[in-house]
């Protein structure tokens, strides 16, 4: 019978290696997993007795990138619809019974992505020198979220880690999906607005100063639409460099702000007072909190850790500082999660009385689910409206600005032919 050396896991902390006689790997993989180790590496050695089991120390495992890891892996990002088919193939082989190792190995030749090779390649390397997935995922801070690698980290603590990428995969992928007809909403709007304001400033600053000049030799008086649109295209003729710099101003003002920061906190508490994109931003925000924090329990993680985990998926900063103000109302006196959000004064009172009965009852997560999906709903039938109303107000909008400028320029000639008759 073949011997096999292996070296495996027990524990987060402790790499064990050893020798062990079996047909084949997937025997021994099975032995292993009886054993309660988490194999890592496994050959095949021809000739040698079996050998005892050695257990060896290691240090704690780390849950952040180390201070001496190169620049070049904290800096490595990864496309999000490239992570989510890595995140449901690694699933799907943990499921299957392949090693990790084995599993990063097949990964790394299979994706196409340069950028997730080399990552993948790193992680494999990681795990070969004994080292935990989710300490593998850490060196890529960038990559690999603190939601991922608590997840991942579970999964591996409770043997459950195929079921922890799955549910990753599935909630990266919804939200995905939100993330993506939102765009889809807003792409045909933005669209008509850039280019009815292109179009009307380039009829008032290059076509019209040319017409306006035959008006400009007619001795009679120009009718009152005709001399404010003749003003506002010379204005604009000679002072065009004043729009750059409006423009310049509303990109740098209402730009891409850094995470945490005080403009971004600013925007993000107007965001939630504002009448028509309060409901809007407060849904879309409520249904990826209550999703993550859903899966964060099921997978075992205690309350505040997955609050915190699940604030820090929110790109509302506003609500993400209501979410820990709750976090600390529980740790600190002891609250229900009902409790602590009902005093954020956010939370509308569905939401409250929902997580209330799932407490009661035991349900929470199930209770969470149902607050994702009933948000994701809402979201989706906002959506809809806007798109349904704003696209032809929009449209109306700009025609009735170009309509204008055509009638100011034509009234001048209906008037001349008035008079000549």
């Amino acid at each position: 019978m073949p011997i096999y050396v292996y070296q495996a896991k027990r524990g987060p902390t402790q790499l064990v290696t050893g020798e062990i006689d079996a047909r084949s790997q997937a025997e021994v993989f099975t032995k292993l997993d009886k054993m309660g180790l988490v194999p890592i590496k496994i050959e095949e050695m021809v000739g040698r007795a079996p050998k005892e089991v050695k257990a060896e120390a290691q240090e704690p495992a780390r849950t952040e990138p180390q201070a001496g890891q190169p620049a070049a892996a904290v800096s490595i990002k990864v496309k999000s619809r490239d992570l989510d088919t890595f995140t449901r193939q690694l699933a799907s082989l943990v499921k299957s019974g392949i090693p990790i190792l084995q599993g990063l190995a097949l990964l790394t030749q299979q994706t196409e992505s340069k950028t997730l090779k080399t990552v993948v390649s790193g992680m494999a390397k990681a795990v070969k020198d004994g080292k935990m997935l989710s300490e593998s995922m850490a060196v890529y801070p960038n990559v690999f979220n603190n939601m991922y690698l608590s997840l991942t980290r579970a999964g591996e603590k409770s043997g459950t880690l195929d079921q922890s990428l799955f549910r990753l995969a599935d909630h990266r992928e919804r939200e995905q999906e939100l993330r993506q007809r939102i765009q889809a909403a807003l792409a045909y709007p933005i669209l008509v607005i850039t280019v009815g304001i292109l179009t009307i400033y380039a009829m008032l600053t290059y076509f019209l100063p040319k017409l306006t000049a035959i008006f400009k030799g007619m001795k009679q008086q120009l009718p009152l639409p005709t001399r404010i649109l003749m003003a506002m295209s010379d204005f604009m003729s000679r002072h065009w460099y004043l729009f750059l710099i409006a423009l310049a101003c509303i990109v740098v003002i209402f730009g891409r702000v850094k995470k945490r920061s005080k403009r971004k906190l600013i925007f993000d508490a107007v965001k939630l007072r504002l009448p028509f994109v309060k409901k809007f931003t407060r849904n879309a925000q409520i249904a990826r909190f209550a999703r993550s924090l859903a899966i964060l329990i099921k997978n075992g993680l205690p309350i505040y850790e997955s609050l915190a985990l699940a604030a820090n998926t929110l790109d509302n900063e506003a609500l993400k500082g209501s979410i820990d103000a709750a976090g600390k109302g529980i740790v600190e006196q002891g609250l229900s999660l009902s409790e602590s959000f009902k005093r954020t004064g956010i939370f509308p009172d569905f939401t409250l009385n929902m997580i209330a009965v799932g407490e009661r009852s035991g349900r929470l997560v199930e209770a969470l689910e149902d607050i994702a999906d009933v948000y994701e709903r809402e979201v989706d039938q906002s959506i809809k409206i806007m798109s349904s109303l704003l696209e032809p107000v929009l449209i109306l909008t700009v025609g009735a600005v170009v309509g204008f400028i055509v009638f100011a320029m034509l009234l001048p000639v209906f008037n001349i032919g008035m008079m000549a008759r």
